[in-house]
């Protein structure tokens, strides 16, 4: 079996429903993905980033490495999202999204 595992930071007012829905996207994404998520790490809004380390560091464990995060915002505390994912990618870390990119839409 391959594993993966799982990261996201809480936003601003988020609830319970949507914490629920956002495990569950990412559990579902690990299954599309044919891995099993180990452990689901999350931050808190207001606190460090402690969280996205420990998970950094135990992904880092792995041979054959996966993270899941529901987009590349939320490696944004890291600096440049896309700068981030491809230093992981370099490091032979493969950088699953388990939600899908959001359409920036038109204000009127």
């Amino acid at each position: 079996m391959r594993f993966a595992f799982g990261y996201f930071k809480k936003h601003f007012l988020m609830t319970d429903a949507e914490v629920a829905s956002r495990r569950q996207r990412i559990v579902d994404c690990a299954a599309a993905n044919h891995r099993e998520l180990v452990a689901l790490f999350i931050d808190e809004i207001a606190t460090a980033p402690d969280e996205f380390h420990n998970a950094l560091a135990a992904v880092m464990e792995l041979d054959d490495r996966a993270l899941i995060v529901p987009s590349l915002v939320h490696f944004a505390g890291s600096g440049n999202p896309l700068e981030f994912r491809e230093l992981l990618r370099a490091q032979q870390v493969a950088v699953l999204l388990s939600e899908p990119p959001q359409q920036a839409g038109r204000a009127c």
